[in-house]
């Protein structure tokens, strides 16, 4: 009987946790490759809210750095580039962020380990309603090593 219980609550949980991700597609994720001793990179990808609430991403942690958080590229008046950190974000039901170079992206701070030889790096994504989905994102090199994010 107690088995039986906790093999319920265990069913139900799971089941709860991938429906709630199935509200939240991620696509077109990659990691911006970084020469070894690099501290930061950054991460892109499209976030969807396929639910039918709204949902929003407050938190991101990667195995791979010491912080992961959501920032915005902005240019001023004057040309001046600055990068803003976001608390969260909201995903509306039925929309898609874009996180692309140049605008919002994943800065990954703190870099624990070099990238080189690396195809993936794990992304855990914190979301108030779908809770924390686990990614797995593509390292790609930049091409002819220019074109550094750097903060």
């Amino acid at each position: 009987m107690k088995k039986t219980v906790v093999a319920l609550i265990l069913f139900f949980a799971l089941a709860q946790f991938t429906y709630a991700q199935d509200n939240i597609v991620i696509g077109d994720a990659w990691v911006r490759g970084v020469p070894p001793g690099s501290s930061v990179s950054a991460a892109y990808m499209t976030i969807e809210n396929k639910g039918e609430e709204d949902d929003r991403l407050t938190g991101m942690s990667s195995d791979v750095a010491e912080s992961a958080e959501l920032h915005i590229s902005k240019v001023s008046e004057d040309g001046i580039s600055t990068m803003e950190m976001i608390k969260t974000l909201d995903i509306p039901s039925g929309k898609t962020a874009q996180l692309k170079p140049g605008g919002m992206h994943v800065m990954l701070i703190g870099l624990k380990e070099s990238f080189a030889g690396k195809k993936y790096v794990t992304l855990n994504m914190h979301f108030e309603k779908s809770g924390v989905i686990k990614i797995e994102i593509p390292v790609k090199s930049p091409v002819g090593g220019g074109g550094m994010h750097h903060h």
